[in-house]
């Protein structure tokens, strides 16, 4: 049997911050270094707009730098709980699953997560690093579900498409995991992390990792929640897809390689948390591929500014040739 508490070497707390007038709401992120600076920007967003609860964010961390550390911390405050555990190296995924890299290591500390927490909360949010919350999370936490393992929202119609002719499963509910509300309980009694482990390191391959174990162990067991608390987006250079985004969204999250915290992105959005945040003078990455540098330098062009956008193309064909993409 496994034991999910072998794959934490530490566990901090900071700050256990509570208002005897409010309820507590659990919520859970799992990253890696990659993947800090945009966790904290969900965070941030969070915070801000989750008002009159406590918050109590359970950060699963995989080699994750002290600076970065350090800014999570500052966090904490005031109705806000940050509690850090810190991953050791018996969390080993079977690298033949991670078709096209999709997912690491990291990506699958999800698996672990609710047997982890059924001891401190009946429930919790779990919310993807590249997600921006524009409105209170207590709209989805106030949810029953009882009599499910896990509250989920839709993966868009393309992605359902694909998933029909890849496994037995009814591909109308195929959720995506980046927005889930777990009911740790239940986990734990059907034993999906030890499901899931072994799912995830059988040698077979699952083209979109983790997401399609859970999707395989939840499948009619989980309630079918509004799009709203996973509104799906893929942004393009200018970012003009927030603009279209409905007035009730209430978590977006941007799939896609194409990543607001990028330079080369012009999200008003991620630019507006990042500010009230403590990586506000955080040096960005300029990109994560060759082809949106190329794409920033065509933009640069039509805004008619040649210096920049050639800038941008040197820089291009510096990644496509010297550089992994």
């Amino acid at each position: 049997m496994y034991n999910s508490q072998s794959f934490i070497a530490s566990t901090e707390t900071i700050i256990n911050a509570s208002n005897s007038n409010y309820s507590t709401l659990h919520i859970a992120l799992g990253f890696d270094n990659n993947y800090a600076l945009p966790a904290g920007i969900t965070i941030t967003s969070v915070i801000n707009n989750t008002l009159d609860v406590n918050l109590h964010f359970h950060l699963f961390i995989d080699q994750v730098s002290e600076s970065n550390i350090e800014k999570f911390k500052q966090l904490a405050g005031d109705r806000i709980t940050i509690t850090i555990y810190r991953i050791n190296n018996n969390f080993v995924i079977n690298p033949k699953t991670l078709v096209l890299h999709i997912a690491t290591a990291s990506t699958c500390l999800r698996f672990i997560i609710p047997e982890l927490l059924c001891s401190v909360t009946d429930r919790v949010i779990y919310l993807d690093s590249d997600t921006i919350c524009l409105q209170s999370l207590v709209q989805l936490a106030d949810y029953n579900i009882d009599n499910y393992i896990a509250g989920v929202i839709s993966d868009t119609k393309d992605m359902q498409e694909l998933i029909s002719k890849m496994y037995s499963l009814d591909s109308t509910k195929y959720f995506n995991a980046g927005v889930l509300l777990i009911n740790t309980k239940s986990w734990c009694e059907a034993g999906i992390t030890e499901k899931a482990l072994k799912l995830i390191n059988d040698g077979n391959i699952y083209k979109f990792a983790d997401q399609d174990v859970l999707n395989i162990l939840l499948e009619n067991k989980t309630l079918l929640l509004p799009i709203k608390f996973n509104t799906k987006i893929k942004i393009s250079i200018d970012a003009h897809q927030e603009k279209n985004i409905r007035p009730y969204t209430v978590i977006l999250h941007y799939i896609s390689q194409n990543k607001p915290w990028y330079k080369v992105y012009q999200s008003d959005l991620f630019t507006h948390y990042l500010l009230q945040s403590p990586w506000k003078d955080v040096d960005l990455p300029l990109s994560g591929n060759s082809s949106s540098l190329r794409n920033y330098s065509k933009y640069l062009t039509h805004q008619r500014k040649y210096t920049s956008a050639f800038y941008y193309y040197i820089m291009y064909l510096f990644y496509k040739f010297y550089k992994k993409k």
